[in-house]
């Protein structure tokens, strides 16, 4: 998503840090780690057979889906009310986390499937 979205941080350059490798790699562990705790959830609502996400790509889609309108769509849309970001870095960031969110249950899906 950042190479669509980034120019646009810079029509807001006091609300951004510098960026460097170390930003980038703890930005990934941060999403890595965020990726393992939905897998395991999904996991556990899988074995446990939680009726709205059932095993199964589509049960594995709405369990991404939900998460993300839970947690990822108010925190983020929440952040934008009060730090002055540009409308398309939101949107950016909403869909990064959708893709994140839909990849992982989708692979996790697959996984459980197997």
């Amino acid at each position: 998503m950042a190479v669509v979205f980034h120019r646009f941080q810079r029509e807001t350059p006091n609300t951004w840090r510098a960026e460097g490798a170390g930003h980038y790699f703890l930005a990934t562990v941060i999403r890595f780690v965020a990726s393992l705790g939905v897998a395991c959830l999904l996991t556990l609502l899988v074995r446990f057979n939680v009726g709205s996400f059932a095993p199964g790509l589509g049960g594995s889609i709405r369990f991404a889906v939900c998460l993300w309108a839970a947690v990822a769509l108010p925190i983020i849309l929440e952040s934008a009310v009060f730090i002055r970001l540009h409308r398309l870095v939101v949107v950016g960031q909403l869909l990064d986390w959708l893709t994140t969110l839909v990849a992982t249950c989708l692979i996790t899906a697959w996984w459980l499937g197997r």
